[in-house]
């Protein structure tokens, strides 16, 4: 089990190569479904799957001491060259920096095994702002709570840019919703980068980035 250093340790990091491409798919006998059950330092138990990406599985997982639930982003190294496995370094130092704003999902420790860093980090139950618009239209003609949350946003990413981060991913999926509706925080670094000058074109989300990405 590793805990995360102080933030200080990790400061401003050296201009990263372009994003790589996907990891290759995660081996059969390390399917998501297969770590359902793992008991992660002897406290966390992987319950279920969230959702399934490119660069990884996201669960959620219970400390079976205080019955705390969190969810687990376990990032997949099986067969990654050390290009890739610094581009999940990097998501996880910028992430770590960033969680320290009240409106990025807080970035709670790390634990690393032979075939995936698991990222744990704080559990929010109300899922994204994009299901929350589209399927529960809670943000609906409900203007005062539409500008409170884009407050918050901007708050998010102005943090972020204070430290020289930027995200590159802004989009509705990648905001996560608490309090019921009242709050929103700021999710997924993993195209997050302290390049202010990128060669990294068509990075981001196709339904969302500008016309010169």
């Amino acid at each position: 089990m590793l805990m995360l250093p102080p933030s200080p340790l990790y400061g401003m990091y050296p201009p990263m190569p372009p994003t790589p491409p996907p990891s290759p798919p995660i081996s059969r006998c390390y399917a998501p479904e297969d770590r359902l059950g793992f008991l992660l330092a002897n406290r966390l138990e992987l319950t279920s799957i969230l959702g399934v990406g490119a660069y990884g599985v996201v669960y959620t997982a219970v400390d079976i001491h205080t019955n705390v639930l969190y969810a687990v982003k376990a990032l997949n190294k099986t067969g990654l060259d050390p290009r890739q496995l610094k581009f999940q370094q990097r998501e996880i130092k910028l992430h770590h920096l960033a969680s320290q704003h009240p409106n990025v999902v807080s970035l709670v420790r790390i634990m690393d095994s032979v075939d995936c860093t698991y990222v744990v980090i704080e559990f929010c139950p109300e899922g994204d702002l994009f299901s929350s618009i589209t399927e529960k239209g809670n943000f609906v003609g409900n203007d005062p709570l539409v500008k409170r949350v884009f407050l918050q946003i901007l708050d998010a990413v102005q943090f972020c840019h204070s430290l020289g981060i930027y995200h590159r991913d802004l989009k509705p999926e990648n905001i996560l919703v608490t309090d019921q509706g009242l709050t929103v925080k700021l999710a997924d670094f993993g195209l997050a980068t302290t390049d202010y000058l990128t060669s990294d074109f068509g990075c981001g989300s196709t339904f969302y980035m500008s016309p010169g990405a």
